[in-house]
């Protein structure tokens, strides 16, 4: 019996370590109700067909003082990058599924959390380079209370300066395929 119990701590430390490498931990892994809207979301609700390349890493954050979470969405594959980068969702729990409050393009990773909210809702950092973009740079998005901005190549998204943030996401290393 010890044996068994030594062996089950030693798994769960094993994929502790695993999942936390890149800014994301055990309870970032997407939960079967994330997947399916993600899913149905980025089929635009099964109008066009699935893009099987799809991969997605999750961070869960905090909104509204810690009373709700939001889950911040790094989507890649062919049919979500570009040269500019990939695309970043917002989602947050509606209800009994989701509702996308930020759907930003051209976003290189990593993806961090600043240490500054507005309307409740936590200022995310991504790094932006690219055709036409010049020098890399960090650039801040904030919640309008609507959603986030959709671009953080361009205004209100803002350069960051000196100022820095908790990586949340570092790469896609723990992806998971979003139609499996």
């Amino acid at each position: 019996m010890v044996a068994v119990v030594t062996v089950m701590l030693a798994l769960i430390a094993t994929l502790r370590y695993s999942f936390g490498q890149g800014g994301t931990s055990i309870s970032d892994v997407p939960s079967a109700s994330l997947k399916a809207f993600l899913q149905s979301y980025l089929s635009l609700g099964g109008r066009i067909p699935p893009d099987t390349t799809t991969r997605i890493t999750t961070y869960r954050a905090k909104t509204g003082g810690g009373k709700t979470e939001e889950d911040i969405v790094y989507v890649s594959g062919q049919g979500w990058c570009g040269s500019g980068g990939c695309t970043l969702l917002i989602v947050e729990p509606s209800a009994s599924s989701f509702k996308v409050v930020g759907r930003v393009t051209v976003v290189q990773l990593p993806v961090f959390l600043m240490p500054s909210m507005t309307h409740g809702y936590p200022d995310i950092g991504v790094t932006v380079r690219g055709i036409g973009v010049g020098s890399a740079y960090e650039a801040e998005l904030s919640y309008d209370g609507i959603s986030y901005p959709g671009n953080p190549s361009s205004p209100p998204s803002r350069p960051l300066k000196g100022i820095k943030g908790k990586v949340v996401i570092a790469n896609t290393k723990n992806s998971v395929a979003l139609y499996e």
